[in-house]
């Protein structure tokens, strides 16, 4: 029989880094709410292979983000966390890039403090540098983009080793080009184009966010190049199944008020 390699014996599995690398196209349930841990297994068997935990736009806290984490690892659902306030990745600067791969990555690409017996590797002991280099290459480091700046400098950003990739923030992108709310503009659909073909040239994937609800701009950037969106949201959701419910009965209620 062969040995196991270290590898092997302590893989992780993730299937959202497995679908982008492949090209595959990948929706998001972002979670801002709605924080049972039921929630990434009802992803699971909906066909959502990943969880956006959005920190920025909410009052989520560590020890609820890091309970939603562990059963979207269980459920075989990656999480996607969105990092809040001075923390959110929002960048400008190569510099601001090389420091956040600093501080996010483990030794060798950063300076990230390490430890053993992690939930993320199911409380095994694993050699740490074994698990630096697992876990460097399974925690996927994606700056946003949402600035004319960051724009101009996209084949920088992706060149800088340790960033796995971008997300457009399409909702502030727009306010910062001065055309909020306008998804149709030349300005916007001309900074979005740049972003994927330098991330083509880089062989990195790029995500948008903020635009759920236009399917004909996100088929666009998917035929492009882009492999992951942002696509819904848990109050969203719930409301238009709340709303779709009190529709169906009151127009059956008002069918019943008009029969003789």
């Amino acid at each position: 029989m062969g040995s196991i390699t270290p590898h092997a014996a302590y893989s992780l599995n993730n299937p959202f880094r497995t679908r982008i690398l492949n090209g595959q196209i990948t929706p998001l349930m972002s979670i801002k709410f709605v924080t049972g841990n039921e929630i990434p297994m009802m992803c699971k068997m909906a066909g959502v292979h990943a969880m956006f935990i959005d920190m920025e736009h909410s009052a989520l806290d560590m020890r609820t983000v890091a309970q939603l984490i562990l059963a979207c690892n269980y459920a075989g659902v990656s999480p996607v966390v969105r990092s809040p306030s001075k923390s959110h990745w929002h960048i400008e600067s190569v510099q601001e890039v090389r420091d956040i791969v600093k501080h996010a990555k483990f030794a060798p690409l950063g300076t990230r403090g390490c430890t053993n017996n992690q939930a993320v590797m199911n409380f095994q002991h694993v050699p740490t540098l074994v698990q630096n280099e697992i876990l460097n290459e399974q925690t996927m480091l994606i700056p946003m983009i949402e600035t004319p700046a960051a724009v101009e400098i996209a084949d920088e950003i992706f060149a800088v080793e340790g960033v796995d990739g971008v997300l457009v923030g399409s909702n502030d992108l727009c306010t910062d080009l001065g055309i909020p709310g306008k998804y149709d503009s030349d300005l916007y659909q001309d900074a979005v184009t740049k972003v994927i073909q330098a991330a083509n040239r880089a062989g990195k994937p790029v995500g948008i966010g903020g635009i759920g609800g236009r399917l004909d701009i996100l088929e666009k950037w998917f035929k492009m190049g882009a492999t992951w969106s942002l696509s819904g949201q848990d109050a969203s959701m719930l409301q238009a199944g709340l709303k779709q419910m009190s529709k169906n009965y009151t127009e059956i209620s008002e069918r019943l008020q008009k029969e003789p």
